[in-house]
């Protein structure tokens, strides 16, 4: 019974946290995309231009005539799904938790570039791979990487091989 209580904790801590920070992070999200924008810019093509509207990245191609907007809330609302996790994990000290929002952020932002990249890169032949996985990759990554973070915590008695 104590294992469904923790783990019912864990869950509405989850969900009032990515309520809360949902709503502050409309303020940081342009700021967010244009920061992707520029590092997806910095490794693209030269035939390819990226910049930021609000939290929308547009692509302008040399090959195509019209720009293409892709909307960046959706990578971003699995850095907030990252965060959120590992703050809401139980076991973890204040320290850890930093430490680990920041390896957290930095991979998903990393993911969300090279995301950003492969869609950007392929946008005239969306292939069903590319499609899987800036699909599925936006949402399971930020989960896998709290998983892998936060796995000797949920299973103690299984210790991380150093």
């Amino acid at each position: 019974m104590p294992d469904r209580r923790r783990l019912l904790i864990f869950v509405a801590t989850v969900f009032g946290l990515i309520l809360v920070f949902s709503i502050g992070w409309l303020f940081i999200a342009p700021g967010y995309a244009s920061l992707l924008a520029a590092a997806t810019d910095k490794i693209s093509p030269s035939s390819i231009s990226l910049t930021a509207t609000g939290s929308s990245i547009v692509l302008q191609s040399e090959t195509q005539q019209a720009s293409i907007s892709l909307n960046s809330l959706p990578l971003q609302a699995g850095l907030i799904l990252l965060v959120t996790l590992i703050i809401a994990t139980p076991g973890l000290r204040v320290k850890q938790r930093l430490y680990y929002v920041a390896i957290g952020a930095v991979l998903t932002f990393v993911l969300h570039v090279i995301s950003i990249l492969i869609m950007s890169t392929n946008v005239r032949a969306l292939r069903p791979l590319i499609v899987l996985f800036a699909s599925v990759g936006i949402d399971l990554f930020p989960v896998l990487i709290w998983a892998g973070l936060s796995a000797r915590y949920w299973w103690p008695g299984r210790e991380t091989p150093a």
